[in-house]
């Protein structure tokens, strides 16, 4: 199985057990310490990372959370060294900058989507997640899966 192949199952695990606030970015780059296209937003207190990507990333984003509730604005941020390094967290609450628009977006929706899809297309970028209700992953700037969440009721 693929490295990308097992970011998508867990991505959809944690989409499965929900986030307390909604929505959030993830990105994954290789190649730098810092996310292109992205600035890191001071925080207090700052959020530690360090840490692999996995099945625990929703307790660490509900724990973040606890620490410094604005940890879910902007995006946290997952880098490795090279293609056969593990993806380790480079940090919380980035900014996105990305100027390249896709082709591909869609009317109509919001900042978080926009922003996503854009980053996408940065050079160095492997995928960027966004969670709300739906999962949505985007890759060279076109959304490669849509996981569709639960209807909520009104």
């Amino acid at each position: 199985m693929s490295e990308e192949m097992d970011i998508e199952a867990l991505l959809r695990k944690v989409h499965s057990e929900g986030l307390p606030r909604y929505p959030l970015l993830v990105v994954f780059f290789t190649g730098s310490e810092e996310p292109p296209d992205c600035v890191s937003m001071l925080r207090v207190p700052m959020l530690s990372g360090g840490f692999v990507f996995g099945e625990d990333f929703g307790s660490r984003v509900r724990q973040a959370m606890a620490d410094n509730e604005s940890a879910h604005d902007g995006a946290v941020a997952f880098g490795r060294s090279r293609k056969s390094s593990s993806y380790k967290c480079a940090g919380w609450s980035y900014r996105i900058v990305a100027t390249t628009a896709s082709g591909a977006a869609e009317a109509n929706r919001g900042a978080a989507y926009n922003s996503a899809i854009s980053l996408s297309l940065s050079r160095g970028v492997d995928l960027v997640c966004l969670f709300s209700r739906d999962l949505e992953i985007f890759v060279g700037g076109r959304r490669a899966i849509l996981v569709e969440g639960r209807q909520f009721l009104s």
